[in-house]
């Protein structure tokens, strides 16, 4: 396995590789300008030089005082290493003087600037000649000079770039170090985090660009605390409202094998099996409202579902039901179809968990059903029943899990409400619950956006 690079490394490798691309590239450029500038100094000297002596010996050849010399013999005295690297001399057909160690420019070179090549040395030359007096004039100087000069540009300016790099870097280092100083102390908070207690982080340092990171974690830490609460909460229930149906089939069952006539034993018998049948449509609810809580809108798979349809079908699911019951079933509907974006199985379930408790809390006989009806925009979907309706002060409770109805001759799990809201919570739907108690019956209306 790959051992990951880390931050520090990889923003220090970045940088350091950006800068120094940056310096290189500018180096490049100075370096480039820098000779360009230095051969023009150098080529505007010697032309400055040429000219010099040209005028003095313009002026000795109208007196008509011209010498031969050979050789001008500079003072050893003042004499600077660069100037044996620099040369001149004047003939007019013959030479008329010529400075020490000054190539012999046997070649005719033309006016202006030239290379010239010397006894294996490389010189940059410039001639001015006079056509009236035949004068011409040679100052050079050799490339090596300047070659010279240039190389110790480039080895001064390596060399401040080598020694600058390493304390540019530490500092850089250490400036990153410094500003990853929070994540560490994030690291160290999480890694010493009691699971069973899960606290926010601490943003009061935290910098801007680390403190989105934080919030988010936070966020996430209270979605965590109020999930294991839940299932805390929902475990300690489940294990409560499993243990009375369970303990009431151990007592049938045990009646069942004392009995000492079939009468007895079969009412212990069908006392189980109603027993049983509670019992799973408990765990079946636990399942259902299990699964509730660990979806999500991003998690499911949303569809176009037809209300109507799907209402339809829930209806006739539970007829059998109402029918024993005596309860009279109905679906008023103001459109033919109302679209909503869902998750088919859970809206189906949501229905059929409302209109189950509809038709278990109805009187007998009585009516019960669905309706659905539009408004701007959305859809108004109403399971109602022919009761007397709940009491305001238990509008707060009934929603809650294992919470069941006044009704105590009423079998159920006291989970179906929680269920409703859960999924209502996934779909986004707003819940209304009437509280009347006057007898003009009970409604839960669910509001869904239409698509």
């Amino acid at each position: 396995m790959t051992k990951p690079v880390s931050i520090r490394k990889r923003l220090l490798l970045s940088l350091i590789g950006l800068i120094g691309i940056t310096w290189l590239g500018i180096f490049i450029l100075v370096n480039r300008d820098a000779t360009h500038e230095l051969e023009e100094i150098y080529d505007a000297s010697l032309a400055q030089n040429a000219r010099i002596l040209f005028g003095l010996l313009q002026q000795e050849i109208k007196e008509g005082e011209v010498e031969l010399i050979r050789n001008i013999e500079l003072n050893d005295k003042f004499l600077h290493d660069y100037e044996l690297n620099i040369a001149f001399s004047a003939n007019m057909g013959k030479l008329i003087i010529q400075s020490k160690d000054s190539p012999d420019f046997l070649t005719t070179l033309p006016e202006g600037f030239s290379d010239y090549t010397f006894n294996g040395k490389k010189w940059r030359v410039f001639t001015l000649k006079d056509d009236q007096t035949g004068l011409i004039i040679h100052t050079a100087q050799k490339l090596e000079a300047r070659e010279e000069l240039v190389s110790y540009l480039i080895k001064d300016t390596l060399a401040v770039i080598m020694f600058i790099l390493p304390l540019l870097g530490l500092f850089i280092w250490l400036g990153i170090s410094r500003s990853l100083k929070p994540l560490k102390q994030l690291v160290n908070e999480a890694a010493g985090m009691d699971p069973h207690s899960l606290r926010p982080f601490n943003t009061d340092d935290a910098p801007a660009e680390v403190s989105p990171l934080i919030n988010a974690l936070n966020q996430l830490l209270e979605r965590l605390n109020r999930t294991i609460e839940n299932e805390r909460r929902f475990t300690a229930d489940a294990a409560h409202e499993l243990r009375t149906p369970l303990a009431g089939l151990k007592v049938q069952l045990q009646v069942a094998l004392r009995a000492v006539d079939d009468q007895q034993k079969a009412k212990a018998m069908n006392k189980a099996l109603e027993g049983i049948d509670r019992t799973t449509h408990l765990v079946n609810q636990l399942l259902t409202l299990a699964r509730a809580d660990r979806e999500s809108a991003s998690t499911l798979s949303f569809v176009s579902v037809d209300l109507v349809g799907l209402a339809r079908d829930v209806i006739a699911s539970l007829q059998e039901e109402a029918d024993k019951r005596q309860i009279s079933l109905s679906l008023d509907s103001g459109q033919p179809h109302y679209r909503v974006n869902g998750e088919t199985t859970m809206l189906q379930i949501m229905l059929r968990n409302l209109l189950e408790n509809a038709i278990k809390y109805a009187p007998t006989p009585g009516q019960a059903g669905i309706r659905l009806s539009g408004e701007a925009g959305r859809v108004r979907l109403d399971i109602w029943d022919s009761g007397s309706g709940i009491a305001k002060h238990t509008l707060e409770l009934m929603f809650q899990r294992f919470r069941r109805g006044e009704q105590t001759d009423a079998n159920g799990s006291g989970l179906g409400l929680s269920i409703v809201k859960r999924i209502a919570e996934i779909h986004e739907a707003e819940i209304e619950v009437n509280h009347t108690t006057n007898g003009s019956g009970f409604r839960v209306s669910l509001l869904f956006q239409l698509v």
